[in-house]
């Protein structure tokens, strides 16, 4: 816990890097709001139902608008996909500058370093995203396949109650399953990034070995911080169900409060992401799988300009 307590004042103490997330995390959905919404002006054609879905969603007046306006609205949900789409890579782009500046604590944020970071370790840090993607889809699905098949086999002796908690039980063990990896994939950006390492396999694999060896140290503070975002979003719906948004003040207040829990879902990405960077420095580091080195001679004078590295702490 008090690496929790410790990187959350650095995260707070970062306030101009979460402001820089936020804002591109903003326009990218105002790319895709500000024309949904202008198509929405020009397709309801003055009708107030739609304002019958501010006090709670009604599938009737969705359906009804569905069904005369899809041929307009789908390349616009089309896009909003790719923006999503944009925004995952986005997180694996900032991922480096995140680490770089977590790696430097003392010094003042600096935007020109953040962005020197970013593209710096972001060829290496997309390709663990996707092996760390394909052991999830792996690893997680077994999980769902399997609770398929007992849900198959048991069908015809089982009550829905007893179908239901099948599929909890094995829906758990992929989120366990899931989430195990996810946490494994935050350490291996850490140690990709302290040690240099450029093969994400074996980064993978290095980092999942330290995580198992400490799960209460890091799967532990991982799931610590699921449950803060969970908490989060719970208050969230609270308001939001407390809030009946009837006029514009009451939209304005629940757009603040949208604001903000973007807002601290950028606070809590960067909190976790810096909480894996102080735990690995604490923990045994892995011991790298022995590689055979080719020395050359030099046919040039090297470069100048040195990697970007970052501080020992």
């Amino acid at each position: 816990m008090n690496t929790l307590s410790t990187t959350l004042r650095q995260t707070l103490g970062s306030i101009r890097l979460l402001w820089l997330i936020y804002g591109i995390t903003l326009v990218l959905g105002l790319l895709a709001a500000l024309p949904f919404y202008n198509t929405l002006t020009v397709e309801d054609q003055n009708s107030l139902a739609f304002l019958n879905l501010l006090n709670g969603f009604d599938y009737t007046i969705y359906s009804d608008f569905m069904n005369r306006s899809q041929r307009v609205i789908s390349p616009l949900i089309s896009v909003g996909r790719w923006l999503g789409l944009v925004y995952i890579v986005l997180s694996v782009f900032f991922a480096g500058g995140i680490l770089l500046r977590f790696s430097q604590p003392n010094n003042p944020f600096n935007a020109g370093l953040f962005w020197q970071g970013c593209s710096h370790y972001f060829g290496r840090f997309l390709r663990l995203v996707l092996v760390t993607l394909l052991f999830v889809v792996i690893g997680g699905g077994l999980w769902l396949v399997a609770g398929s098949l007992v849900g198959v086999v048991f069908n015809d002796t089982l009550t829905e109650r007893g179908q239901f908690w099948i599929g909890a039980v094995f829906f758990a063990l992929f989120a366990l399953t899931a989430t195990l990896l996810l946490c494994i994939g935050d350490y291996a950006k850490v140690l990709m990034f302290r040690e240099d390492e450029h093969n994400a396999f074996r980064a993978f694999g290095q980092a999942g070995r330290l995580v198992l060896r400490n799960l209460a140290r890091t799967y532990g503070l991982y799931v610590v911080l699921i449950l803060i975002g969970t908490g989060l979003f719970g208050v969230y719906f609270i308001l939001d169900e407390a809030i009946l948004m009837s006029n514009w003040l009451t939209i304005l207040i629940m757009f603040f409060i949208q604001q903000s829990m973007i807002f601290a879902r950028v606070g809590l990405k960067v909190w976790s992401l810096g909480t894996a960077y102080n735990q690995y420095a604490k923990l045994p580091r892995p011991i790298p799988v022995p590689q055979s080195v080719q020395v050359a001679i030099p046919l040039i004078e090297p470069d100048s300009d040195a990697p970007l590295r970052p501080a020992e702490s």
